[in-house]
């Protein structure tokens, strides 16, 4: 030896693999046996320390250990000099990276007297060879349990950050690779990232279609062969196919090129060239009893293959992934519903409305928090008249969407009651308390009703505790107009008030939610938000979808939390030339007057086509308004897209349609209304009533 036995650094240790050869060699046995590792290493131990007559005795003792039997003794073992010399070691049975087995030796003491043959009765410190490969496999142990609970202490702090299936995909790459595997994908099924679907518990079978969320390392070179966002099935009988099935993992070591082309059957040959000679572990990701996907790990051949113990390791975070994605998938669930149930609430088109131009817009929020409160409504009413409905449902989520739309219902129903928008909102006030089915829980919101007559060029205006509509008037002037803020919806035991607001031809008139004013910036508060929204209408005279676009832009910035409701008008009122007004006293020759006043006015305007019926139903109007008032009786014509014909009296007395009997002298006149018209109507006003009707104008009347 080179040196004496009591100056080496002991223990002198050495690894083995599976075909004999010296794969390390620590300093302790370089000094020992006088050897350099360059020189050890890959050198048989068999050749290099073994004398010929021990060989076969060493190889059986070889034998035992890679079949995984421990072995202490005395061995005599060459030096670099070729002299024999007693040793007393240890042999341990280790895999190396690859789970090939090898051994590892440990010696621990070394004789100067002569060298006998092999003998497994250790003697002096050979039990040291023992205490040192026990320590070692404990060392090795613990490392590796550290090294697992860092890994899962990384997946459960690193893993589902977000609320987004392919971030939380990205997220567990991040962990794994490459601490755990050189590459790793995963893969849902389409339902789930599609539709947000979770899969009805049956198995899933083969054919089914995946896509691919996310992989790890992402090679732009392969994005044609594994594309993220790509969808694809695996074949029946392959293992991943198998996995999705059955909901167990597959561990698949060093794959050849035949089992490498089953394992990918149709999904081509790159994709069997990437996997050969790599070995699989085929996670499938399961939440509430269902199988999501698959997460994908791979171990290149130069690293060992996955054990069971690190198969458990793959399953544990393959199911923190699966419980994020579960949670991702849900969120974007119930978003989802809320917004189609929203968007299907809201209109779709204003429609086309006498005397005004609308523009609307609805922001959904940048989460779940903010989708389904607010909304919007354009309204036809009676004479020519339009309602203007902006709300905000105090509450986010499906609830507030179901909330608004029965919200949205009522308003619609009372406002076709032709009620003024105070005794709107008064009604709505009162039914918060029923609105929401089942739902236990108190429904507040916000609301604004405006009501636009384009004969009279006046807006009614009411308001309950919702953001202050803005006027933009012709000359580019902006005015917060001051309407009774009132008090939301839902809380009760309060009165709202109507205000009556000119609107010159050209004007504008915005509505809104806080959503679009309101932002949560330090140091900024909603009457920022309102001073924004003044300022951004540069010109009342550009295209109202190029207004909305623009406000948006400017305002929405910040805002995105909440979701917002816009709704722009430009009033532009009837002509004088489209309207005829008279008014006759409450005696009977008011009737043929009327009669005389309608037939000229149509042949003024070119609807003589009209002139029979327009004057039977007037007549009959006028008639029924003798009947209940001893005050003067307006008339009014109105031709835009159909003829309007209304009729004023100071009674409060609503006509009703009844059935007459055949000896009624009366009861007939407004059934005839109803039939010979396309609408008619009443409602109240502030002195009494009208009663009005429609008539659809010919395709060839020329304005």
């Amino acid at each position: 030896m080179a040196s004496s036995a009591h100056d080496q650094p002991w223990p002198a240790t050495l690894t083995l693999g599976s075909d004999g050869r010296i794969t390390s060699w620590s300093r302790g046995a370089q000094a020992l046996f006088g050897l350099s590792a360059a020189r050890a290493c890959g050198r048989r131990l068999r050749s290099l320390l073994v004398r010929p007559e021990d060989r076969s005795i060493v190889d059986e003792l070889f034998g035992s250990v890679l079949a995984g039997r421990s072995w202490s003794g005395a061995l005599p073992l060459l030096d670099a000099d070729g002299r024999a010399h007693p040793v007393e070691c240890g042999w341990q049975p280790i895999q190396d990276r690859r789970g090939r087995p090898g051994a590892l030796i440990v010696v621990t003491d070394r004789g100067d007297g002569p060298a006998e043959p092999p003998a497994d009765a250790p003697l002096g410190t050979a039990h040291a060879a023992l205490d040192a490969i026990s320590q070692f496999h404990e060392h090795a142990a613990a490392v590796a349990m550290m090294r697992r609970v860092q890994l899962l202490t990384d997946a459960n702090t690193m893993i589902g950050s977000t609320l987004d299936m392919a971030t939380t995909a990205r997220e567990l790459m991040d962990v794994a690779v490459p601490r755990f595997a050189d590459s790793a994908s995963l893969v849902v099924l389409e339902s789930v990232a599609a539709d947000y679907e979770l899969p009805d518990g049956r198995p899933v079978g083969a054919g089914t279609v995946l896509r691919r969320l996310a992989a790890a390392p992402y090679r732009r070179e392969k994005s044609d062969v594994f594309p993220i966002g790509g969808t694809l099935s695996y074949a029946h009988g392959t293992a991943f196919a198998q996995a999705l099935t059955t909901g167990r993992s597959r561990t698949l070591t060093a794959l050849d090129p035949e089992t490498a082309q089953k394992v990918t059957a149709g999904l081509g040959d790159e994709v069997a060239a990437a996997i050969t000679g790599r070995s699989l572990l085929i996670v499938p990701l399961k939440a509430r009893g269902a199988v999501l996907g698959l997460a994908i790990f791979i171990r290149s051949g130069s690293r060992r293959p996955f054990s069971p113990g690190e198969a458990v390791l793959g399953e544990e975070l393959a199911a923190r992934a699966a419980l994020c994605i579960d949670n991702a998938r849900l969120y974007s669930h119930e978003r989802q519903t809320a917004l189609m149930l929203q968007r299907a609430l809201l209109p779709a088109d204003a429609g086309y409305h006498a005397g005004i131009d609308i523009a609307h817009r609805y922001l959904p929020a940048s989460d779940l928090t903010g989708v389904g409160g607010d909304w919007y409504d354009v309204i036809g009413l009676g004479g020519g008249r339009v309602a203007l409905v902006v709300g905000d449902v105090m509450g986010h989520g499906v609830r507030a969407a179901a909330v608004m739309g029965q919200l949205r219902t009522a308003t619609r129903t009372l406002a076709a009651l032709d009620l003024q928008p105070a005794e709107v909102l008064r009604h709505l006030d009162e039914l918060m308390e029923h609105l929401g089915g089942s739902m236990t829980a108190a429904h507040f919101a916000t609301c604004i009703v405006a009501v636009y007559d384009p004969t009279e060029r006046m807006c009614r205006i009411a308001r309950a505790g919702h953001v202050p509509p803005l006027a933009v008037w012709p000359d580019g002037r902006t005015e917060m107009l001051d309407i009774p803020a009132g008090v939301p919806l839902g809380v009760g035991g309060h009165t709202f008030e109507s205000r009556d607001i000119p609107m010159p031809d050209g004007s504008l008139l915005v509505l809104c939610t806080d959503g679009l004013v309101e932002s949560r910036a330090p140091g900024r508060d909603i009457d920022d938000g309102l001073r924004d929204l003044a300022e951004g209408v540069k010109d009342p005279t550009m295209a109202l979808e190029a207004i909305a676009d623009g406000l948006i832009a400017g305002l929405r910035g910040d805002r995105t939390l909440d979701d917002a409701a816009l709704l722009i008008a430009r009033v532009r009122g009837i002509p004088t030339s489209s309207t005829a007004e008279w008014t006759v006293a409450p005696e009977p020759p008011a009737v043929a007057l009327s009669r005389r006043t309608v037939r000229a006015t149509l042949g003024g305007w070119g609807l003589q086509q009209l002139g029979d019926t327009a004057e039977l139903l007037t007549s009959e109007l006028v008639t029924n308004a003798l009947l209940y008032t001893e005050g003067p009786i307006s008339v009014r014509l109105m031709r835009d897209r159909t003829l309007l014909c209304e009729v004023y009296d100071g009674s409060e007395t609503v006509p009703r349609l009844r059935v007459a009997a055949d000896d009624d002298v009366g009861g007939r006149g407004l059934r005839l209304v109803k039939e010979l018209s396309n609408r008619w109507g009443t409602r109240r006003t502030t002195t009494g009533k009208t009663v009005w009707f429609e008539l659809r104008l010919e395709p060839q009347a020329d304005f």
